[in-house]
């Protein structure tokens, strides 16, 4: 008996990557968006911790700034960019 070869059409391959594509965005939206709740939560903390007297609009930037270096911190050691995220 002789073994068929099938044939993957070009736009079947399209889609995976297409769909590989949309999974990467996705999980980069999820990380931006953890990323964000994370400062804000960071940034509420320490407005009810001085009991309103530091403006939330002051200490956001610095909460933003430290949210953003610990994902990147947990993003680099998670190895995912190397393996992709997906």
């Amino acid at each position: 008996m002789k073994s068929e070869r099938r044939s993957v059409s070009r736009s079947a391959v399209a889609k995976v990557a297409q769909n590989r594509q949309t999974h990467i965005l996705d999980a980069e939206r999820l990380l931006l968006f953890s990323r964000q709740l994370y400062a804000h939560a960071l940034t509420l903390q320490e407005v009810i911790r001085n009991e309103g007297e530091v403006a939330y609009e002051a200490l956001r930037p610095r909460y933003d700034r430290l949210a953003a270096q610990e994902f990147e911190i947990f993003y680099r050691a998670s190895g995912s960019r190397k393996r992709g995220v997906q």
